[in-house]
Order: C-alpha cells, then structure tokens, then sequence
C-alpha cells in the first residue's frame, strides 16, 4: 500500500495556481490522490491499531482532512491547502482536540518544513485539558521524563519540543522554583518528525510512520489520561 506517486506533483502545481479554475481542471488527479490516500491510511490504522486498540476502530473516512481551507476568518483567500493530512485520535472524532497521531504531506502548511510530518499528541487543547495535562505532570513527572527520554521516542522525536507556543511565566498555580516548571509552561503537547517529502514514495514507507507512531503510544497515552474525563 503507498502513496499515489501524483500527491507531491500535484501539491506543487497547487501552490502557484491556488484557485478554483486550476483545482477543477485537475480534479480527476486530486480524486485518485484523496481515494489512495484514504486506502494508505486504513491501513494505517490496521497497523497501529496493534500498538494501541483504541485505534483500531476508527475509519479512515473519520481520520483524513478536507482540502477545503475555511477562509471565513481569515485574511488568506486560497481556497485549497497545499498539502493532505490525516489524524488518528484517541477520542474518535478528529475534530476534538484529543491526543492522537498525525501525517501530512505536502507543501509547507502549518509547521510543515521538509514535505513530510509525521507525529500527534495535542494541539490546541480546552483550558481545562490544558490544566489536566499540567497537573498530571506535575504529579507524575518522573513517568512523564522517562517517556519522553525513552530511546525509540527519542530516535524520532528527539529533536523537536513539545510546542513553539509557550507561556513566558509559570502558569498560576505553580511556582517559578519548581525544578521541572518549563514543563508546565506548553500551551500544545505535540511531536513532529519532519521527513523529506520523497521518502514518502518510497518502499517501506508506511512502515516508516508505523514505527515512529509506536514510539510515541506511551506518552499518547499518558496525556489521554490526563484528559479522557474531560467532555
């Protein structure tokens, strides 16, 4: 099962001609790309669902983005995205933020640098998720390090912090001498491994997010149960 060999042509194209006459004149390629990209991501969710059962029930019709930019609230017009993605989440429904596990290929949307993202945890979580998430830690901070000093864990996600959003003072409630306090101070919990884009035409390559997903089941699920009682 891989990616249509079209998907990074095709995002390339989009990018210098983001309008509706483009994407129409192109339509049967965007439609083979989204039905393979569906199938790639089913088998996904067969794959991790081994790692993690609470992923096994999903469908990849639930999981897979629209490439329809809501342009209500925005100051950018382009009425596409640049790239396709897909989000498996603990919860079931992709349109919660929940913990999770994300896949985006494509041009250089929302943090994407190199073609190719592969991570999850949470993005943009309710405050009261987010005082869930601080207080667990708080509480279970040597289990928190270890799973994020863990080897495969590090071999993927090493490199990157938790979020670029991040509070400049202690939030309210802990104290700025707390040894472990920067911790505290994410406003996302999230990982990315960023991969070049070609990798994801090559053999192997769902394996390749298989693997880097694994890695990270273990502190998934530490922030699923911070915040799994949470409505």
């Amino acid at each position: 099962m891989k990616i249509h060999p079209d998907t990074l042509a095709f995002f390339d194209e989009l990018e210098g001609n983001n309008n509706r006459e483009w994407f129409n004149d192109n339509k049967k390629r965007w439609t083979e790309i989204q039905a393979q990209f569906l199938d790639f991501t089913q088998g996904l969710i067969d794959a991790i669902g081994e790692a993690e059962p609470l992923l096994a029930r999903l469908k990849a019709k639930q999981c897979v983005y629209r490439i329809y930019r809501d342009v209500r609230f925005s100051n950018d017009k382009r009425p596409y995205k640049t790239h396709i993605a897909c989000f498996l989440t603990m919860a079931g429904d992709r349109t919660k933020s929940t913990p999770g596990f994300y896949l985006q290929l494509g041009k250089g949307d929302y943090g994407l640098k190199d073609g190719c993202a592969v991570g999850g945890g949470i993005f943009m979580p309710s405050s009261a998720q987010l005082a869930a998430i601080r207080q667990e830690i708080f509480y279970c901070t040597d289990e928190f390090k270890e799973l994020t000093a863990a080897e495969d864990y590090q071999r993927f996600y090493g490199g990157s912090e938790f979020s670029s959003r991040k509070l400049a003072r202690p939030p309210k409630g802990y104290s700025a001498d707390w040894p472990d306090i920067e911790l505290l101070k994410y406003r996302d919990y999230t990982f990315d491994c960023q991969m070049p884009g070609a990798s994801a035409l090559e053999e192997g390559f769902m394996e390749r997010v298989v693997e880097a997903w694994a890695a990270a089941v273990p502190l998934n699920r530490f922030l699923w149960r911070a915040v799994e009682e949470l409505d």
